[in-house]
């Protein structure tokens, strides 16, 4: 465990964010592309609220396939910092460490997605016979609870990309008593971004921007230029952030990696 409080943590994650961007341009502007490109495929087969005529059935399985394909995407890139910033690596393989990594990170994702199913079906069959118009409150409920799951196991991301073992009590103990400070130092540290966010959202309210008028392919360009900005952003703050969270209160965790 490296000692620190939680703004250094922070200003850690925003020196580490900025580092990345210096030296590995390359890598980050191929996610850029490759997260556009396939979020492009992605809009294009989304049907849109309003009359016209849907998407083809080929262009919506298209959809689907980009969008689990830019997930992979968003998951490398996340890695590729985890071990930049833990390992400073710089020029490696596409697949570090014969894609074992990697491979970790989707089952870990995957038994989140599960996890999250799992819990919605049961508070579902719980709740809803006495609850029968309460879906706002059901989804507070399983929100809430995947919030405190999701980030008392967080550790475990960056803990898998650099090869640790698929430990999910160590991630649960390290995490211990730490929630609120995992929580906030990954808020703070993505804050510019999301301050960012609400107001280009609000600008493209004020200028009248709905998604009847979002239907050209200039429009859809525009949009996955936009969307691949900010999620890849995103992907590199909170990435480093939990980098730096790794680093603060990794214990068992950290006994077990290996390079």
């Amino acid at each position: 465990m490296q000692q620190m409080t939680f703004m250094e943590c922070v200003k850690r994650a925003w020196r580490s964010a900025w580092d990345v961007l210096t030296h590995r341009p390359a890598l980050v502007l191929g996610a850029l592309v490759a997260y556009a490109a396939l979020g492009w495929l992605g809009l294009a087969g989304r049907p849109v609220p309003g009359e016209g005529d849907l998407p083809s059935a080929g262009l919506v399985f298209a959809a689907n396939l980009a969008s689990i394909l830019n997930a992979l995407v968003y998951i490398g890139f996340s890695l590729k910092v985890y071990r930049f910033v833990l390992l400073d690596e710089r020029t490696t393989p596409l697949m570090a460490a014969e894609a074992k990594p990697m491979a970790r990170i989707v089952g870990l994702s995957l038994v989140m997605v599960l996890a999250l199913a799992g819990i919605t079906l049961a508070l579902w069959l719980v709740l809803r016979p006495r609850h029968e118009n309460g879906v706002a409150f059901l989804s507070l409920i399983v929100g809430a609870i995947w919030v405190f799951i999701g980030v008392r196991l967080s550790l475990l991301y960056p803990s898998l990309a650099i090869g640790g073992r698929f430990a999910l009590g160590a991630a649960w103990r390290d995490s211990r008593g730490h929630f609120w400070n995992v929580l906030g130092v990954s808020c703070v540290t993505a804050l510019p971004l999301i301050a960012c966010g609400v107001v280009a959202l609000i600008g493209l309210g004020i200028a009248g921007v709905t998604p009847e008028t979002v239907r050209t392919p200039a429009w859809f360009t525009v949009l996955a230029i936009g969307q691949s900005v900010v999620n890849i952003a995103f992907a590199l703050l909170t990435s480093t952030a939990l980098a730096w969270l790794y680093r603060r209160y990794a214990n068992e965790l950290a006994s077990g990696a290996a390079r």
